[in-house]
């Protein structure tokens, strides 16, 4: 199993995993994400490295991080946060 920590830099480091994390849409969703990639923890445990990860990089307005290459990757993401 892996990390949440080393499947987070496995999804910055991937165009294919950004794309399907950002498709995300609910917490069953991204559930069978997790496991389909056989990440070790759970949903709300992975929504707060998410989110701790965005906050120790400090937090980027939708305009920078649009003019920042891969600054994108966890913007959709936090729309569904908002919800947990």
């Amino acid at each position: 199993m892996k990390t949440i920590e080393a499947f987070i830099k496995e999804i910055e480091g991937s165009a294919e995993l950004q794309a399907a994390l950002n498709a995300i849409k609910d917490k069953d969703a991204l559930a069978a994400f997790l496991k389909k990639y056989d990440v070790e923890g759970t949903v709300e445990q992975f929504a707060e490295a998410v989110k701790a990860k965005a906050e120790a990089e400090g937090e980027l307005s939708d305009d920078d991080a649009e003019a920042v290459a891969g600054g994108g990757i966890f913007k959709n993401f936090f729309i569904f946060l908002l919800g947990l």
